[in-house]
């Protein structure tokens, strides 16, 4: 199945919660570079569950559980994977801001914000 920008990753698992559909997602893992000692690290330290907000799918609201890896650098260091579809500490993806970004821009919402 192919979702809105999540391009090349690994769905664990779909469930229905109410009125919204619930994304169990990850990442296929990975070296990557530490930002401390510059060296690569395949070291997982551990998983932290992020819930994003994501556009509509099958005309239901969609939220993502996003399971992001924390590596861990020679130097003991820790830090996190990096995410094509959402900033770090941010709550929604990069394609609802997108949407959001241009509900708000259209004319006809300008008109309405000028009169209060």
């Amino acid at each position: 199945m192919i979702i809105p920008g999540l391009k090349d990753v690994e769905i664990i698992k779909i469930e229905k919660i109410g009125d919204r559909i619930a994304l169990y997602v990850q990442l296929p893992k990975c070296t990557y570079q530490s930002p401390v000692c510059k060296k690569e690290t395949s070291k997982v330290h551990d998983y932290r569950i992020q819930k994003i907000n994501h556009l509509k799918c099958f005309e239901r609201l969609t939220i993502l559980f996003y399971k992001r890896r924390r590596y861990v650098c020679n130097f003991g260091k820790y830090f996190s994977e990096n995410s094509p579809f959402v900033v770090k500490y941010q709550h929604h993806s990069y394609e609802w801001n997108q949407v959001m970004s241009d509900v708000l821009l259209k004319p006809k919402h300008l008109k309405k914000l000028q009169k209060y």
